[in-house]
Protein backbone atom coordinates (compact mmCIF):
# COMPACT_ATOMS: atom_id res chain seq x y z
CA UNK A 1 0.00 0.00 0.00
CA UNK A 2 1.47 3.39 -1.04
CA UNK A 3 1.64 6.24 1.05
CA UNK A 4 -1.34 8.56 0.74
CA UNK A 5 1.14 11.79 1.09
CA UNK A 6 2.70 10.61 -2.15
CA UNK A 7 1.78 11.09 -5.80
CA UNK A 8 0.97 7.64 -6.19
CA UNK A 9 -2.57 7.14 -4.86
CA UNK A 10 -3.74 3.52 -3.10
CA UNK A 11 -6.09 2.21 -5.84
CA UNK A 12 -9.90 3.47 -5.46
CA UNK A 13 -8.68 6.51 -3.76
CA UNK A 14 -8.44 9.93 -6.20
CA UNK A 15 -7.09 13.64 -5.70
CA UNK A 16 -10.06 15.23 -3.81
CA UNK A 17 -11.82 17.30 -6.11
CA UNK A 18 -12.93 19.54 -3.07
CA UNK A 19 -9.37 19.79 -1.92
CA UNK A 20 -10.15 19.14 2.06
CA UNK A 21 -7.97 15.94 2.03
CA UNK A 22 -4.89 14.31 -0.05
CA UNK A 23 -6.94 11.80 -1.58
CA UNK A 24 -10.73 11.05 -1.27
CA UNK A 25 -12.38 7.25 -1.81
CA UNK A 26 -14.68 7.05 -5.57
CA UNK A 27 -17.15 3.88 -4.85
CA UNK A 28 -17.87 3.25 -8.07
CA UNK A 29 -20.89 5.61 -8.38
CA UNK A 30 -20.68 8.91 -6.41
CA UNK A 31 -17.87 10.70 -4.29
CA UNK A 32 -17.71 8.89 -0.76
CA UNK A 33 -17.14 10.70 2.45
CA UNK A 34 -13.91 8.45 3.24
CA UNK A 35 -10.89 10.59 2.92
CA UNK A 36 -6.92 9.95 3.44
CA UNK A 37 -7.58 11.14 7.10
CA UNK A 38 -9.45 8.43 7.70
CA UNK A 39 -7.01 5.38 7.65
CA UNK A 40 -3.55 6.01 10.16
CA UNK A 41 -0.33 6.13 7.99
CA UNK A 42 1.14 3.02 7.81
CA UNK A 43 -2.26 1.26 8.43
CA UNK A 44 -4.19 0.89 5.17
CA UNK A 45 -7.69 0.75 5.07
CA UNK A 46 -10.24 -2.05 3.78
CA UNK A 47 -9.74 -2.34 0.13
CA UNK A 48 -13.53 -0.98 -0.47
CA UNK A 49 -12.80 2.33 1.70
CA UNK A 50 -14.99 1.07 4.54
CA UNK A 51 -15.53 -1.92 7.45
CA UNK A 52 -17.64 -5.14 6.68
CA UNK A 53 -18.34 -6.14 9.81
CA UNK A 54 -22.15 -7.58 9.88
CA UNK A 55 -21.59 -10.42 11.83
CA UNK A 56 -19.70 -8.23 14.59
CA UNK A 57 -22.08 -5.51 14.46
CA UNK A 58 -25.23 -8.04 14.93
CA UNK A 59 -23.37 -9.75 17.86
CA UNK A 60 -22.42 -6.74 19.39
CA UNK A 61 -25.95 -5.95 19.90
CA UNK A 62 -27.49 -8.98 21.08
CA UNK A 63 -24.63 -9.22 23.16
CA UNK A 64 -25.12 -5.53 24.54
CA UNK A 65 -29.27 -6.92 24.74
CA UNK A 66 -28.27 -9.53 26.69
CA UNK A 67 -26.02 -7.74 29.52
CA UNK A 68 -28.80 -5.19 29.90
CA UNK A 69 -31.43 -7.46 30.77
CA UNK A 70 -28.83 -9.66 32.77
CA UNK A 71 -27.79 -6.43 34.93
CA UNK A 72 -31.67 -5.37 35.11
CA UNK A 73 -32.78 -8.74 36.32
CA UNK A 74 -29.94 -9.13 38.72
CA UNK A 75 -30.71 -5.34 40.26
CA UNK A 76 -34.81 -6.31 40.27
CA UNK A 77 -33.78 -9.47 42.39
CA UNK A 78 -31.41 -7.40 44.96
CA UNK A 79 -34.54 -5.13 45.32
CA UNK A 80 -33.87 -2.12 43.00
CA UNK A 81 -37.31 -0.64 41.64
CA UNK A 82 -38.17 0.06 37.66
CA UNK A 83 -38.17 4.02 38.50
CA UNK A 84 -34.59 4.01 39.97
CA UNK A 85 -31.68 5.63 38.55
CA UNK A 86 -29.50 3.36 39.51
CA UNK A 87 -31.33 0.80 37.37
CA UNK A 88 -31.40 2.58 34.28
CA UNK A 89 -27.54 3.15 34.55
CA UNK A 90 -27.25 0.02 35.06
CA UNK A 91 -29.15 -1.62 32.24
CA UNK A 92 -27.68 0.96 29.61
CA UNK A 93 -23.94 0.29 30.81
CA UNK A 94 -24.41 -3.07 29.94
CA UNK A 95 -25.89 -2.23 26.08
CA UNK A 96 -23.51 -0.08 25.88
CA UNK A 97 -20.59 -2.53 26.59
CA UNK A 98 -21.80 -4.40 23.97
CA UNK A 99 -22.25 -1.36 20.84
CA UNK A 100 -19.09 0.16 22.13
CA UNK A 101 -17.02 -3.32 22.24
CA UNK A 102 -18.37 -4.92 18.37
CA UNK A 103 -16.72 -1.29 17.35
CA UNK A 104 -13.24 -2.26 18.82
CA UNK A 105 -13.72 -5.55 17.82
CA UNK A 106 -14.77 -4.73 14.58
CA UNK A 107 -11.53 -2.36 13.48
CA UNK A 108 -9.02 -4.63 15.28
CA UNK A 109 -10.12 -7.55 13.55
CA UNK A 110 -11.67 -6.22 9.83
CA UNK A 111 -9.68 -2.48 9.92
CA UNK A 112 -6.61 -0.77 11.10
CA UNK A 113 -7.01 -1.33 15.05
CA UNK A 114 -8.23 2.65 15.19
CA UNK A 115 -11.92 3.82 15.73
CA UNK A 116 -10.79 6.50 13.00
CA UNK A 117 -12.10 3.44 10.88
CA UNK A 118 -15.45 4.27 11.83
CA UNK A 119 -15.00 8.17 11.84
CA UNK A 120 -14.12 8.98 15.26
CA UNK A 121 -11.76 11.83 14.95
CA UNK A 122 -11.36 14.54 17.68
CA UNK A 123 -14.20 17.01 17.49
CA UNK A 124 -14.07 20.39 16.49
CA UNK A 125 -15.46 23.77 17.16
CA UNK A 126 -17.58 23.60 14.01
CA UNK A 127 -18.60 20.37 15.49
CA UNK A 128 -20.61 21.81 17.97
CA UNK A 129 -21.50 24.98 16.00
CA UNK A 130 -23.58 22.72 13.50
CA UNK A 131 -24.48 20.26 16.01
CA UNK A 132 -26.77 22.75 17.42
CA UNK A 133 -27.85 24.38 14.62
CA UNK A 134 -28.70 20.83 13.12
CA UNK A 135 -29.97 19.75 16.55
CA UNK A 136 -32.70 22.75 16.55
CA UNK A 137 -33.58 21.57 12.61
CA UNK A 138 -34.21 17.77 14.02
CA UNK A 139 -36.39 18.98 16.74
CA UNK A 140 -38.62 21.48 14.45
CA UNK A 141 -38.96 19.06 11.77
CA UNK A 142 -40.37 16.04 14.47
CA UNK A 143 -42.69 18.74 15.96
CA UNK A 144 -43.55 19.22 12.58
CA UNK A 145 -44.45 15.08 11.97
CA UNK A 146 -46.04 14.74 15.39
CA UNK A 147 -48.21 17.69 14.41
CA UNK A 148 -49.54 15.65 10.85
CA UNK A 149 -49.68 12.37 12.64
CA UNK A 150 -52.02 13.68 16.07
CA UNK A 151 -54.05 15.19 13.06
CA UNK A 152 -54.64 12.02 11.83
CA UNK A 153 -55.18 10.00 14.86
CA UNK A 154 -53.86 11.00 18.57
CA UNK A 155 -53.45 7.20 19.29
CA UNK A 156 -50.30 7.33 16.69
CA UNK A 157 -48.47 9.77 19.20
CA UNK A 158 -45.91 7.78 21.03
CA UNK A 159 -46.18 7.38 25.01
CA UNK A 160 -43.50 9.06 27.38
CA UNK A 161 -40.09 7.11 27.89
CA UNK A 162 -41.45 5.35 31.03
CA UNK A 163 -37.57 4.33 31.21
CA UNK A 164 -36.68 8.07 31.11
CA UNK A 165 -39.79 10.20 32.93
CA UNK A 166 -39.13 7.90 35.72
CA UNK A 167 -35.87 8.03 36.73
CA UNK A 168 -36.00 11.56 35.65
CA UNK A 169 -38.96 11.99 39.02
CA UNK A 170 -36.96 10.02 40.66
CA UNK A 171 -34.47 11.26 44.13
CA UNK A 172 -35.19 14.28 41.42
CA UNK A 173 -31.40 15.78 41.35
CA UNK A 174 -30.03 12.10 41.02
CA UNK A 175 -32.80 11.51 38.66
CA UNK A 176 -31.95 14.17 36.53
CA UNK A 177 -28.15 14.17 36.58
CA UNK A 178 -28.28 9.88 35.32
CA UNK A 179 -31.00 10.81 32.59
CA UNK A 180 -29.25 13.55 31.47
CA UNK A 181 -25.71 11.81 31.58
CA UNK A 182 -27.41 8.66 29.80
CA UNK A 183 -29.14 10.65 26.97
CA UNK A 184 -26.92 13.60 26.54
CA UNK A 185 -23.33 12.16 27.28
CA UNK A 186 -23.37 8.32 26.58
CA UNK A 187 -26.17 7.68 23.71
CA UNK A 188 -24.58 10.32 21.31
CA UNK A 189 -21.50 8.57 21.63
CA UNK A 190 -22.18 4.94 21.80
CA UNK A 191 -25.33 5.25 19.25
CA UNK A 192 -23.45 7.06 16.62
CA UNK A 193 -20.19 4.85 17.16
CA UNK A 194 -22.70 1.87 16.81
CA UNK A 195 -24.91 2.91 13.79
CA UNK A 196 -23.56 5.72 12.25
CA UNK A 197 -19.96 3.99 12.24
CA UNK A 198 -20.39 0.70 12.35
CA UNK A 199 -23.45 -0.31 11.02
CA UNK A 200 -23.60 2.34 8.60
CA UNK A 201 -20.36 1.82 7.15
CA UNK A 202 -20.78 -1.94 6.38
CA UNK A 203 -23.89 -1.05 5.15
CA UNK A 204 -22.36 1.49 2.58
CA UNK A 205 -19.43 -0.80 1.81
CA UNK A 206 -21.86 -3.30 0.55
CA UNK A 207 -25.28 -1.40 -0.59
CA UNK A 208 -23.97 1.97 -1.09
CA UNK A 209 -24.58 5.23 0.52
CA UNK A 210 -27.94 5.53 0.00
CA UNK A 211 -29.21 1.95 1.02
CA UNK A 212 -26.97 2.40 3.89
CA UNK A 213 -28.41 5.44 5.20
CA UNK A 214 -31.98 4.55 4.85
CA UNK A 215 -31.51 0.81 6.48
CA UNK A 216 -29.75 2.02 9.28
CA UNK A 217 -32.49 4.62 9.95
CA UNK A 218 -34.64 1.82 10.06
CA UNK A 219 -32.88 -0.37 12.52
CA UNK A 220 -32.11 2.65 14.74
CA UNK A 221 -36.29 3.52 14.89
CA UNK A 222 -36.99 -0.18 15.53
CA UNK A 223 -34.44 -0.98 18.19
CA UNK A 224 -36.40 2.28 19.83
CA UNK A 225 -40.17 0.49 19.47
CA UNK A 226 -41.53 0.01 22.75
CA UNK A 227 -44.49 -3.01 23.27
CA UNK A 228 -46.31 -1.10 26.05
CA UNK A 229 -46.97 1.89 23.36
CA UNK A 230 -48.90 -0.01 21.15
CA UNK A 231 -50.03 2.36 18.18
CA UNK A 232 -48.13 4.80 19.74
CA UNK A 233 -45.10 2.90 18.23
CA UNK A 234 -46.18 4.72 14.98
CA UNK A 235 -44.95 7.97 16.38
CA UNK A 236 -42.22 6.73 17.59
CA UNK A 237 -40.92 4.65 14.85
CA UNK A 238 -41.32 7.94 12.41
CA UNK A 239 -39.65 10.15 15.46
CA UNK A 240 -36.83 8.04 15.28
CA UNK A 241 -36.68 7.26 11.65
CA UNK A 242 -36.27 11.22 10.32
CA UNK A 243 -33.60 11.61 13.15
CA UNK A 244 -31.68 8.72 11.92
CA UNK A 245 -31.87 9.43 8.37
CA UNK A 246 -30.74 13.65 9.23
CA UNK A 247 -27.71 11.55 11.47
CA UNK A 248 -26.68 9.46 8.76
CA UNK A 249 -26.76 11.75 6.21
CA UNK A 250 -24.79 13.96 8.39
CA UNK A 251 -22.21 11.21 8.84
CA UNK A 252 -21.95 10.53 5.04
CA UNK A 253 -21.36 14.15 4.24
CA UNK A 254 -19.09 15.18 7.16
CA UNK A 255 -16.60 12.45 6.84
CA UNK A 256 -16.96 11.95 10.21
CA UNK A 257 -19.12 11.31 13.81
CA UNK A 258 -18.62 14.26 15.96
CA UNK A 259 -20.93 16.31 14.04
CA UNK A 260 -23.66 14.00 14.56
CA UNK A 261 -22.68 13.06 17.81
CA UNK A 262 -23.14 16.97 18.82
CA UNK A 263 -26.56 16.94 16.92
CA UNK A 264 -27.73 13.92 18.85
CA UNK A 265 -26.53 15.27 22.02
CA UNK A 266 -28.41 18.85 21.27
CA UNK A 267 -31.61 17.28 20.38
CA UNK A 268 -31.59 14.72 23.02
CA UNK A 269 -30.99 17.81 25.63
CA UNK A 270 -33.41 19.88 23.81
CA UNK A 271 -36.36 17.26 24.29
CA UNK A 272 -35.41 16.07 27.54
CA UNK A 273 -35.34 20.36 29.14
CA UNK A 274 -38.59 20.52 27.17
CA UNK A 275 -40.07 17.34 29.30
CA UNK A 276 -38.28 18.91 32.77
CA UNK A 277 -39.63 22.32 32.47
CA UNK A 278 -42.61 22.10 30.57
CA UNK A 279 -46.39 21.47 31.97
CA UNK A 280 -46.59 18.06 33.78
Amino acid sequence: MSDPTTTSAPPGWYPDPWRRATWRWWDGAVWSAYTDEWFAAGNPPPADGALRAGGIAILGFIVGLALSTLIAGVMYALGYQENDPALLLGSTLGLWFGLGGSCVVAVRRKGSGSLRDLGLFPPRWVDAALGAVFAVTGVVAISIALAALKAIDNNLIQGDRTDLSDPLNHGRVLGILVVYLIAVVGAPFFEELYFRGLVQGTLTARWGVGVAIVVQAVLFGIVHLDPRNDWGNVGTFLVILIVGLMLGTIRHYSGRLPPGMFTHSGYNAILLTLALVGPK
